[in-house]
């Protein structure tokens, strides 16, 4: 009985030890609250439109403020802030670059108005893991701070009016080595085969990559060898480039892993080839707007039974 009892007023013990940690390690330290309100001061956004820094105020727990994450230390550590309308005052020396520990930044879909170059104080963000800059309306040069942020997993700056030039493509990554998904839909790199070591650097540097978008970029053909090296890719997206020099067959031969292969409009020509049905794990293709020829290969679908899209559409 007394056994019993001990055990009970331990299990008693430690529960409210857990609940009381867990509550103190909830709340939102003073400092990081006086920078979320410093930063929604020098934003520039609608407040008719959004829904989440409209509602940062001093009277609820900033933690749990929309858009904000905390660690169990109650520093910031993701900064949710797409669709928010925000048009500006994100400069180099804004109060967004002093949350030293942020990890995870979305600023997708706001209006900059193509006016606005990425901020290099992003380069102070060296805890970041995930950026998000997508469909913002930023303009120019991709900024070589994004090169130092060496914990990032998921880069995406797709969808604004953006170059790699300087840095191109080959200074952006060598030292982003824990990428897994890299999106560059839109970006401008025309210069991509003034260097034939680019292909070579983004598979030697990238050895984990699994997504790589480069949709509408200003490629042509040939590519390098080495970048079709990416082994470990399951989504492979290149529409709207110019590949007329590549076969086909060298596109898929490689990839063994790959789920969705999207090659739009890249003005490919020839058959497919029968190395498709080596594709097992494929579930999205899109073929569609080619000069493809021939018919396709009667045991092509056999071995794909995880495939649930394919599109050949507008191809002769």
């Amino acid at each position: 009985m007394l056994s019993n009892l001990m055990l009970l007023f331990i299990s008693i013990l430690v529960s409210s030890f857990i609940f009381t940690t867990h509550s103190y390690n909830n709340k939102c330290l003073r400092h990081q609250e006086i920078l979320l309100l410093q930063l929604k001061d020098e934003l520039i956004f609608n407040s008719s439109l959004s829904t989440k820094l409209v509602r940062w105020n001093e009277s609820g727990e900033c933690c749990k403020w929309h858009g904000v994450e905390c660690d169990a230390s109650g520093y910031v550590v993701s900064l949710q802030l797409d669709g928010e309308a925000i048009s500006g005052g994100v400069g180099d020396s804004s109060s967004l670059f002093r949350f030293k520990y942020l990890q995870k930044l979305n600023l997708a879909y706001n209006d900059f108005g193509y006016t606005h170059h990425i901020p290099k104080g992003i380069g102070n963000l060296t805890y970041l893991t995930h950026l998000n800059l997508s469909n913002a309306g930023f303009v120019g040069q991709v900024p070589s701070e994004i090169s130092s942020l060496t914990r990032l997993a998921s880069l995406d700056i797709s969808a604004n009016s953006l170059n790699l030039e300087h840095p191109n493509l080959e200074m952006l990554v060598q030292n982003l080595t824990e990428l897994r998904e890299l999106h560059l839909d839109g970006v401008n790199m025309s210069s991509f085969h003034e260097r034939k070591s680019q292909g070579h650097i983004i598979s030697s540097h990238l050895p984990n990559l699994t997504t790589l978008s480069m949709v509408g970029c200003g490629l042509y053909g040939p590519l390098p060898q080495s970048f079709w090296q990416l082994h470990s890719l399951s989504i492979l997206r290149l529409d709207e480039n110019d590949l007329s020099a590549v076969a086909l067959h060298d596109l898929v031969s490689n990839f063994p892993s790959l789920a969705t292969l999207t090659l739009s409009d890249c003005r490919l020509k020839g058959c497919i080839p029968s190395t498709f049905a080596n594709l097992t794990k494929l579930i999205h293709v899109d073929l569609s707007h080619n000069s493809l020829t021939g018919s396709l290969p009667s045991t092509l679908f056999a071995n794909l039974i995880k495939l649930i899209h394919v599109d050949l559409s507008l191809t002769p």
